[in-house]
């Protein structure tokens, strides 16, 4: 089988257009056409649905879908292992992020990525960021590896990172903006609360449930700056990750809560496969910027929280 068609058929899928795909892989529309044509004849069933509306998979193709993509990336593996043994280091390597990931550590790690490998394409893939869609990427096969959020499934291979602190976020004038620290969950009782959506609102849920507390969910956001901004301008309280907020200029108070919570971020790869090169090298690197950043922080990595 040519891989490459198959690529194509991805980056269809991708963009919901054919039109689209065919432009940013360098074939013209007919060219395209051909070769979806060409998928569908050798498997003898129809992929693509193609209409005013766009492009989308059939049943048939929604069925096939995690067995291409396993295909073309193991031909991407066996490129980059070609090219590794002669030194090339080129090739695509797809990484999952979620939102706080993706601001503090994901253009430093590319940065210091890109500076050893010139030739190697990253791509970011971060959907609504929660850890059920980060976990689905990888475990598809969408990507080649995955930020997670520790303990994964047993059908990862996770190397763990750091913990880190969840924080109370309170609007600037808030009674308790300049209370001594910890904050308590007793003290907000009343308080209006700002609730991250479903898929992104787990480690509060589970706080939340830990310590009986009952929030008074004032508005519930997908987007963790949206709730940060939100907070800024006195709409309510929430609770956002540290990696988020560090280094970050904001008007909120940022305070600890009681028995310093934390969740725990790891990378993950699948279990199933040996990790490429490429892979290999952007975990142990993942792993080296942790350690750096526990270390300026007094983080620790050995014991979730």
């Amino acid at each position: 089988m040519d891989v490459g068609k198959y690529e194509l058929l991805l980056k269809a899928v991708e963009f919901q257009n054919l039109t689209k795909a065919a432009s940013a892989l360098g074939y013209t529309q007919s060219g395209a056409s051909h070769v979806i044509s060409s998928i569908e004849n050798e498997l003898g069933v129809s992929l693509l649905r193609r209409d005013h509306r766009g492009t989308a998979l059939t049943t048939e193709g929604e069925m096939m879908l995690p067995a291409i993509r396993e295909m073309v990336a193991c031909g991407e593996k066996i490129r980059a292992i070609s090219q590794s043994i002669l030194g090339l280091q080129i090739g695509v390597l797809r990484v999952a992020a979620f939102s706080s990931i993706s601001l503090l550590w994901v253009p430093r790690m590319i940065a210091q990525f890109h500076r050893k490998y010139p030739n190697v394409q990253v791509e970011i893939v971060s959907g609504t960021g929660s850890y059920e869609e980060m976990e689905a990427y990888l475990l598809t096969a969408r990507v080649d590896c995955s930020f997670v959020r520790l303990p994964g499934t047993g059908a990862m291979q996770c190397t763990p990172l750091l913990h880190d602190p969840l924080l109370a976020v309170l609007p600037p004038m808030h009674p308790l903006a300049n209370a001594p620290e910890p904050i308590r969950f007793s003290q907000l009782t009343a308080e209006p609360f700002l609730m991250p959506t479903e898929g992104k609102n787990y480690d509060i849920r589970t706080l939340f449930k830990t310590f009986s507390f009952e929030p008074q969910v004032a508005f519930t956001m997908h987007d963790d700056l949206s709730l940060l901004a939100m907070a800024e301008n006195g709409l309510g309280w929430t609770i956002l990750p540290g990696l988020l907020l560090n280094h970050y200029t904001h008007k909120a108070a940022v305070k600890r809560l009681e028995t310093n919570p934390y969740r725990l971020i790891g990378v993950a790869t699948r279990a199933s496969q040996t990790p490429s090169p490429l892979v290999t090298a952007f975990v142990e690197l993942a792993l080296q910027m942790a350690q750096e950043f526990t270390s300026k922080n007094s983080i620790s990595i050995e014991q979730p929280v």
